[in-house]
């Protein structure tokens, strides 16, 4: 019975796939790693755009300790009214990268392409162009006394690799235990990280990819972009 219903469910378009016991296979990636986390969990949050993490995370973990980084000037406007007096919900307008210092940020008419970099190909336009000061995740941990990062979520428009660089230090001493990021594999932006890039320097530091998420895939069916989640087995507070 089964398998006539998968068969006609398939000819309509639609596959059935088991649901894993493993809770880390979760299909919401916050579900997944919220048994392995505990609680008042240390949650950094780089790429806020809008506060669509935010809601996610405060909604499934409302005693964590959430650092929030968005350069935008125009998102961190609404995120600061959107979430004004939040009780451990710390609001960073900054970009997050390798290292210290300033660059040139592009303001996109749909703010969820803002970035660093330019598109490769987009209908939506650069409104504005102007300079955001970066901070390193090492460096915001050390002047914050910040001990470890449960989770390190960066949705940044091809600046991943530069966001994970930036945390090298902390993931070095098994102080992240899970990477959740997001992987370009067709040319979004000019110059974006690479998926092998992300991979390799998570390898290095003791990370294990765990799944990857929902895919984008272009109109020729390669595929675009998605989202994966990592995690350090060794990780210690």
């Amino acid at each position: 019975m089964i398998k006539i219903l998968k068969d006609f469910l398939y000819r309509k378009g639609y596959k059935i796939n088991k649901i894993s016991k493993n809770s880390l296979l979760n299909d919401n990636p916050f579900l997944g790693v919220q048994s392995k986390i505990g609680s008042s969990p240390i949650i950094f949050d780089v790429g806020a755009n809008q506060g669509q993490t935010i809601l996610k995370i405060k909604s499934l973990f409302p005693d964590s300790n959430l650092h929030s980084f968005e350069p935008s000037k125009i998102c961190f406007k609404e995120l600061s009214q959107k979430f004004e007096n939040n009780e451990k919900l710390i609001l960073n307008n900054l970009a997050v990268g390798a290292e210290r210092g300033v660059l040139e940020f592009n303001e996109y008419s749909w703010s969820a392409l803002n970035s660093f970099l330019k598109r490769a190909y987009s209908k939506s336009g650069i409104i504005d162009t102007y300079f955001v000061d970066i901070i390193a995740v090492d460096d915001y941990c050390r002047e914050n006394n910040i001990p470890y990062i449960n989770l390190l979520k960066t949705d940044t428009e091809g600046f991943e690799l530069n966001v994970l660089k930036g945390a090298s230090k902390m993931m070095s001493k098994n102080k992240v235990q899970f990477v959740f990021v997001e992987v370009f594999f067709y040319e979004n932006y000019i110059g974006q990280s690479s998926f092998g890039d992300i991979y390799n320097l998570l390898l290095e530091k003791g990370f294990n990819l765990i799944r990857f998420y929902d895919f984008e895939y272009t109109n020729d069916g390669y595929a675009s972009r998605t989202d994966a989640l990592f995690t350090n087995e060794k990780f210690e507070k």
